[in-house]
């Protein structure tokens, strides 16, 4: 029996023709098709692109997966390679602030999300990060994002498979997660 997945990687990032959007896009779809591996090889189940369940915001939840009662949310980054780190509440890549990590998303996500699935188990955010490049690699270990663990999309397989049991996602959870989904 396998995990069903929901939605479509990357479907709403707008394609501005930035190279920002087309990165935010490729890695986002890079991810979902970790993650959809994930949901084939066991009873997890995959969301992809899914409404943060507050009005006025307009910040999406990349994916989540599902296992039991337990939610794992996954923000999917595409950056460039170098070494990431954070002193105090400021984020650098090499010498150069990297503002967009040092945003709170992540902690209003969690709690937006625990609050409209009382019954789930909503572990702390990840955010997956992989190298714009193919030379150049990415290290994450030094940077703190706010309300989240930072981790190199090399170690998303492990981290989901330790975090969410292998079972199939409770029904309470598949109803409330499903009318967030943008996309279908």
């Amino acid at each position: 029996m396998s995990g069903t997945v929901y939605g479509v990687a990357g479907g709403s990032v707008e394609d501005l023709g930035t190279e920002a959007a087309a990165a935010g896009r490729e890695g986002e779809e890079s991810t979902g098709r970790v993650l959809d591996r994930i949901a084939l090889e066991s009873q997890r189940d995959v969301w992809h692109d899914l409404n943060v369940p507050a009005r006025g915001i307009r910040a999406n939840i990349d994916h989540i997966v599902t296992g039991g009662t337990v939610v794992l949310i996954i923000d999917a980054k595409r950056w460039k390679p170098g070494l990431y780190w954070t002193l105090g509440d400021t984020s650098y890549r090499w010498l150069t602030k990297v503002e967009h990590a040092d945003r709170r998303t992540m902690g209003m996500i969690q709690r937006r999300i625990s609050a409209h699935i009382p019954r789930a188990l909503v572990r702390r955010p990840v955010v997956s990060v992989e190298s714009s490049r193919s030379s150049g690699g990415v290290n994450v270990s030094f940077l703190h994002i706010p309300g989240a663990d930072s981790i190199r999309s090399t170690s998303l397989p492990r981290r989901v498979r330790s975090l969410v049991p292998d079972a199939p996602t409770d029904p309470d959870v598949v109803a409330a997660l499903f009318p967030l989904l943008r996309s279908s």
